[in-house]
């Protein structure tokens, strides 16, 4: 390198450092100064900062923890970190945080903490013993319980009877297959001259016709819910706690039409959660049920954008695969109980998609629609297409559990590019459900599935999402699924090595591509002057741990526009 090129290299590095401390929005000092940390930006150059500075809730300074102790004032909060990791405020892009919080309370089922039905049954015993004659018992199962449990099969109808003689049982195999006993269905108005849920699902039934109990995707049946003052009272306190404590700054929820209700009040109040909400609204799961006018979802006037924000709406095309209802091409490898013949289950036509997504686009909102398996993303890419074809203005369109159970056909693949359409996955089913996707699909489908290495080869930039129901309560911790798509250690060993990330690209899977697929990348994902000034620091470096000890990572602050608002203890 010569003299002058060297000289001219030097100088764009100063220009570029004084730029990197210089305040975006002011000259007068940030109210905040985090010093002496090792920041992983995730900006677009790479940058490598120290120090951090914070005004009006938002990064106006990022670089030297020199330069930046200068900027302080008189009045300046000055935190000194000593040394540790500090990442991006972590953004969970598909959860069910309110199904969590009310699952917390239910009869635990789940294996393999509960290995057998045996055992999940006297967990009943114990609870119905303790509950009122005549009132709901919710019973919460890890979802493909019927793979999970040693006795490779759910809890029958006539077992929870015996259970719960005198309570209504709703037992959920995850959120997408449920058993209910004989209270329950009578309850429901479920018989065998009436098998028809008011808000959509199916309902099995033996040789005879009667019922078995089972049902799939009747989950807008429920006929018991939360309190609205206890839904609320989640919003404001309990999930922004349990988030946080995970790192979390912002929680994009998929949440039900009285759950978007109760997040409109606690919106109006005033209150500032220490949580970032972003929503996609669901009524029925074919998209029936939503509201006409779709500002009636839609976070109330003066409501502050940051803390809340209606992103769109969301139906689901098929069941889910460990529930025996993904929609697929093909049989399942296991039909037992899988209903179509065998392929699972349509939820919603090719026209009701297209429909839908023509509502979310008219209404400025973006689009999100649940394919489990492959026909079912065939589906939804068509009524994407169909909508490309069409013109007109464009709105964010999203594909949750993307390529996870199944890949899709080359076709498929191509049309997610070409569309530009967001993919939203969850890396840890991959740890929860590797077996129980070979065991229902067979092991050469199951080879397809869960490749996030070429998802981020082909440029798709996957958001990670815990998909959280409380059905896995491990499942909010993101540093599982980092380690997850980094060592990709299964359930059943380590499978796919080739389709391993990066440790920044699993971050990033949290971070700025999660802030994209929700259309919020120019605010937060990233550790950038003007964006929003959220972080978390780690107990560990990501980048130096053995990959196998990603999990063990733990949150010491959870950072939301410069306040601390987690510290563990």
């Amino acid at each position: 390198m010569t003299f002058l090129a060297a000289r001219s290299v030097l100088l764009a590095s100063a220009i570029a450092s004084l730029a990197a401390v210089t305040p975006a929005r002011s000259a007068s000092p940030p109210d905040v100064v985090f010093l002496d940390g090792r920041f992983t930006t995730l900006d677009p150059k790479g940058t490598s900062a120290s120090a951090v500075a914070v005004k009006d809730g938002r990064f106006v300074a990022v670089g030297s923890t020199k330069a930046i102790r200068k900027l302080a004032g008189p009045g300046t909060r000055v935190v000194e970190l000593g040394g540790k990791t500090v990442v991006p405020g972590l953004i969970d892009a598909h959860s069910h945080p309110v199904v969590t919080m009310f699952f917390l309370s239910a009869v635990d089922a789940r294996a393999p903490g509960v290995p057998t039905v045996a055992q999940a049954l006297e967990n009943l015993v114990a609870r119905a013993r303790a509950t009122p004659k005549g009132e709901w018992v919710a019973m919460v199962g890890a979802s493909a319980s019927q793979t999970k449990f040693r006795e490779k099969r759910l809890p029958s109808r006539a077992e929870l009877d015996r259970a719960a003689p005198e309570n209504p049982v709703w037992f959920w195999n995850g959120t997408h297959a449920e058993v209910l006993n004989s209270a329950a269905l009578k309850v429901l108005g479920i018989s065998k001259d009436n098998l028809k849920l008011p808000k959509g699902g199916r309902v099995s039934v033996d040789a005879s016709g009667e019922p078995t109990g089972e049902m799939f995707e009747a989950e807008a049946n429920v006929p018991f819910t939360p309190a609205p003052e206890t839904v609320v009272g989640w919003f404001r306190e309990g999930i922004p706690a349990l988030w946080n404590s995970h790192g979390f700054t912002t929680v994009n929820g998929m949440l039900a039409l009285d759950e978007i209700a109760a997040l409109r009040v606690v919106a109006a109040s005033g209150f500032r959660p220490s949580i970032r909400y972003s929503a996609f609204a669901f009524a029925e799961p074919n998209g029936a049920g939503m509201p006409a006018d779709l500002r009636e979802v839609q976070m109330p006037p003066g409501a502050p954008r940051d803390r809340f924000r209606t992103a769109g709406i969301k139906l689901w095309i098929d069941g889910e695969v460990d529930a025996g209802s993904g929609y697929c091409t093909a049989p399942y490898a296991d039909p037992t109980g899988v209903p179509d013949g065998g392929r699972g289950l349509l939820v919603t036509t090719q026209p009701e998609a297209v429909a839908f997504a023509r509502r979310a686009r008219a209404a400025g909102l973006a689009v999100a629609m649940h394919a489990s398996c492959d026909a079912s993303s065939e589906i939804a890419v068509r009524a994407y297409r169909e909508l490309a074809r069409e013109g007109g203005a464009r709105t964010p369109q999203r594909l949750e559990h993307y390529g996870q159970f199944i890949g899709s056909t080359p076709e498929v693949a191509r049309a997610v590019k070409n569309l530009g359409l967001y993919v939203v996955t969850q890396p840890a089913w991959l740890l929860f459900l590797g077996r129980s996707t070979d065991h229902l699909l067979g092991e050469e489908r199951a080879r397809t599935a869960f490749r996030y290495g070429s998802m981020v080869k082909a440029g798709l930039k996957p958001a990670g999402s815990s998909d959280t129901t409380g059905a896995y309560l491990e499942a909010v911790n993101p540093f599982l699924h980092m380690k997850t798509a980094v060592t990709r250690l299964s359930d059943k060993g380590v499978v796919q090595p080739e389709e391993a990330l990066s440790v920044k690209d699993a971050l990033r899977m949290w971070t700025i591509w999660a802030a994209r697929s929700i259309q919020e990348e120019r605010e937060r994902g990233s550790i950038e002057v003007g964006k929003l000034g959220d972080m978390a620091v780690l107990s560990e470096d990501l980048f130096t741990i053995p990959p196998g000890r990603i999990d063990q990572v733990k949150v010491e602050q959870t950072i939301v526009g410069g306040a601390v608002v987690y510290r563990a203890k």
